[in-house]
Formats: structure tokens, C-alpha cells, sequence
């Protein structure tokens, strides 16, 4: 009995060793953090500054690659094809992870089949805002004019986008008329809202703070915030307006490839947490309004997967659909 003891202590010794010594000491050779956004842009800028600390307390390269393109489909692809040994890491929103499941009949990939979370980085608060000569000094202004005659246009940087979808659900809740004009981008539907060809508008607050502060914006109210925010003391919550129903951010974080051994997880997880609450992150983020939000790999996955549910059930509701 004591030598089948002996073997079975010896085979469950060696299913756990070999990760341990055959592979390379990790990380071996520089990492990659892909993107699935343009150079230049907010999730560009922001993972640039993000892999120089990492990179830092990994003692490694972090390279950036920015795979733009097919609803964050090529991004997800180059990252499932990769080996799940920790090198790539995938960056991504709300959208690749929440939202784009329900939105897309067609979709390449699955956030939490495909992928391991690593942690969530920032959570995003959004801001509803209009041209500086608007009538409109509250929220409840706005939905008293939006209950009325025609109703109001509002703009969004995309079709299916999280503004869109929460600017739905306060249309349903409210019952109120309001029509969507998508948008390229945020630049062009802010430029025709600041020239008054758009009444309003739900915006992440990092690319409308600056129109505010120049006074070319008003903002009525911030979205999912539980306090109010500090870049905008003034502006009251979506709470504080009476609708903490619909008070809910955006927010981004990390994934690796599926299989991805649980040591190397731990090991990024730590890394990119540490580099997240680097003064020098903080202290260039912290004044648009984002917070650093981390979560362990388990709960990242547990709150990706109440997301999916909660912006899936927005985007039924709306019959929202994206070709």
C-alpha cells in the first residue's frame, strides 16, 4: 500500500513540475499588448504609458500593436492564435467585452471562452452635455423638451456604442422622443453638437472635459460616477437627477489567451495592477475623470459576465443590432 501511495505521490508531483522546469523563466522575450484601436487614439495613448511601467516591473519589453478593425475581430484573432505562455495581452473596452456579443450576430470570438481576465483598469464615468447656448440647464429640462413636439436629435460616436445604448435606455425609461445620428468617432458628432446641428449629447467625460472647461459645452450630468466628479464638482449625478437606475460606467482592463498558465496570470496581473496605481498613470488620468479600478482575474470575469448580461438586455430592449 505504501509504494501505490508512494507512485500516486510521485505522478501528482510530476503533473504539476513540468510547467515549472521545462518551460522558459517567464517572461522570456518581450511581451506584446495589442490594441484593437488606431494609433493616436484615447486607448492607444493610454496603453502606451500603461506598458512603459509595466515593462518596468516585468525587467521586459512591452510593444504595442495596434490591430484595429472589424469590431476589435482582428485584434481578438491575432491573440487566439498567439501561445497562451502570458506574452500577448489583449487590451479592450466595454464593447469587445460586454456589449459586442449581443450586438453582432457574427462575432469571431468570445470574451470569456477565448480569454483569461487579467484585471479591469479604469472605470470611465460618461457625461450628458449640450452646445453652450441651449436652453437646457438640467436633465430634467432636456427630457421635458425631448417628452414634447418632435423630440430632440443626439449624437454618438458609433452605432451600438455605449453612449448609444444608454442614451436608448433613458429614451425607454423616460418614454421620451429622441432620435440617434451615429457618428464616426466622438470628434465630428461633438463638432456638429458645439454648432448646435445636434441637441445633445452622451460622451465619455476625458474627450468632452476639455469643451467644457473652455465653455464651447454645458454639461447636465455625469453617468456612472457615485460621487461627483472631482474635474467637474459642479455637475450633479445621474443619481442625484433621479435615475440611479441607469447610473453605470464604462470601464477597460487586460485579457490573455485562454489556457494561459495560473502562475503567469498571477504574475501579470500584479504587473499591470502595479503599473495601473503608478503615480505617473494616476497622475495623467486621474484629471479626466477616470478612476483605477483593478479587480482580481476571478472577479474580472464575474463582473464581465454580469455586464454581458446587463448590456445585452439593453441592446435587446432597443433592437439595437450593428452589421
Amino acid at each position: 500500500m505504501s509504494t501505490r501511495r508512494q507512485w500516486l505521490g510521485a505522478a501528482a508531483s510530476a503533473a504539476v513540475v513540468p510547467w515549472a522546469w521545462a518551460q522558459a523563466p517567464y517572461p522570456a522575450r518581450p511581451l506584446s499588448w495589442v490594441v484593437p484601436y488606431p494609433a493616436g487614439g484615447f486607448g492607444d495613448a493610454m496603453s502606451r504609458l500603461l506598458v512603459q511601467k509595466l515593462g518596468e516591473r516585468m525587467q521586459q519589453a512591452v510593444v504595442v500593436e495596434n490591430k484595429p478593425g472589424g469590431a476589435a475581430q482582428l485584434a481578438a484573432q491575432y491573440v487566439k492564435q498567439q501561445p497562451a505562455d502570458g506574452h500577448t495581452l489583449l487590451y479592450a473596452d466595454i464593447g469587445p467585452l460586454a456589449m459586442y456579443p449581443a450586438l453582432y450576430a457574427k462575432l469571431s470570438f468570445s470574451p470569456l471562452k477565448d480569454f483569461a481576465p487579467l484585471t479591469r483598469l479604469f472605470k470611465s464615468p460618461l457625461v450628458v452635455v449640450v452646445p453652450a447656448g441651449s436652453p437646457f440647464q438640467s436633465l430634467a429640462d432636456l427630457l421635458r423638451a425631448a417628452a414634447a413636439g418632435d423630440g430632440l436629435n443626439y449624437g454618438s460616436y458609433g452605432q451600438g456604442s455605449q453612449p448609444h445604448v444608454w442614451t436608448e435606455q433613458l429614451r425607454i425609461k423616460t418614454r421620451s422622443r429622441m432620435t440617434h445620428v451615429p457618428y464616426q468617432g466622438a470628434a465630428p458628432a461633438l463638432q456638429d453638437l458645439m454648432a448646435g446641428r445636434l441637441d445633445f449629447m452622451c460622451d465619455v467625460v476625458a474627450s468632452s472635459l476639455p469643451l467644457v472647461r473652455e465653455g464651447k459645452l454645458r454639461a447636465l450630468v455625469s453617468v456612472g460616477s457615485e460621487q461627483r466628479l472631482q474635474v467637474l464638482p459642479q455637475v450633479p449625478t445621474l443619481t442625484e437627477a433621479g435615475h440611479a437606475d441607469l447610473d453605470t460606467p464604462g470601464w477597460n482592463g487586460v485579457m490573455v489567451r485562454a489556457g494561459t498558465p495560473a502562475p503567469v496570470v498571477e504574475v501579470l496581473h500584479k504587473a499591470v495592477v502595479a503599473a495601473l496605481e503608478s503615480p505617473e498613470v494616476l497622475g495623467r488620468f486621474r484629471p479626466l475623470g477616470l478612476e483605477p479600478a483593478p479587480l482580481a482575474p476571478a472577479a474580472f470575469g464575474e463582473f464581465i459576465q454580469s455586464e454581458s448580461q446587463r448590456w445585452g438586455l439593453a441592446i435587446r430592449q432597443a433592437g439595437i443590432k450593428v452589421e
